[in-house]
């Protein structure tokens, strides 16, 4: 039989947002470095979210280009950053960074990411809490990154966003030139 509980009595984090912003996080000279990098070293992205492997990824996902960094430099920025949003906003007991690594992406013409999760049972993605993308260039048209309340983000150049890897978010195809991001996910014990 259900008891009826005090709410009172629950444990709140008044500081929570969907998302926090921190402008400048990279520097031009640092955008510029990563978008090199994608340049020199991204393929188109490949298998499904199953695990299972493909020539390209399901067009009913995604279309991109990716490429993995380890430059401990930008490990280093990231994981400050993701342990100052865990400790002021979040409180989700943030561990590491998935995989030791970072992505870093390409979206030429034509490219999308539909709505999505970053939270889920595949593999070690239950572990995923909070997700960290930078915006490397502004000089595109359409890829416009939302969040599942239609919450539209300006990119900015060098601009960081963090929010919670549950939160449903996507990229609208891209109409005209390259967007570049660099992306990574704070991950700790699962929710549930």
């Amino acid at each position: 039989m259900y008891k009826p509980i005090d709410m009172d009595t629950l444990k709140l984090n008044q500081d929570f947002k969907w998302v926090v912003e921190k402008k400048n996080f990279f520097s031009q000279e640092d955008c510029d470095y990563m978008i090199d990098y994608i340049n020199k070293q991204s393929t188109r992205k490949k298998g499904h979210y199953t695990g299972g492997e493909a020539e390209v990824m399901d067009e009913s996902v995604c279309m991109l280009n990716i490429s993995e960094a380890y430059n401990q430099k930008y490990l280093d920025k990231f994981w400050s950053a993701l342990q100052i949003a865990d400790l002021t906003t979040y409180k989700y007991n943030i561990k590491g960074i998935y995989k030791n690594r970072l992505q870093a992406h390409r979206y030429n013409v034509g490219d999308w990411y539909n709505p999505h999760s970053d939270f889920h049972p595949i593999q070690q993605f239950s572990s995923v809490k909070l997700t960290c993308i930078v915006f490397l260039n502004t000089d595109y048209e359409g890829g416009e990154f939302s969040i599942f309340d239609g919450t539209k983000i300006e990119p900015e150049v060098g601009k960081l966003i963090i929010h919670p890897s549950f939160a449903g978010h996507g990229v609208t195809p891209i109409t005209k030139g390259e967007r570049y991001s660099c992306v990574c996910w704070g991950v700790g014990d699962t929710f549930v």
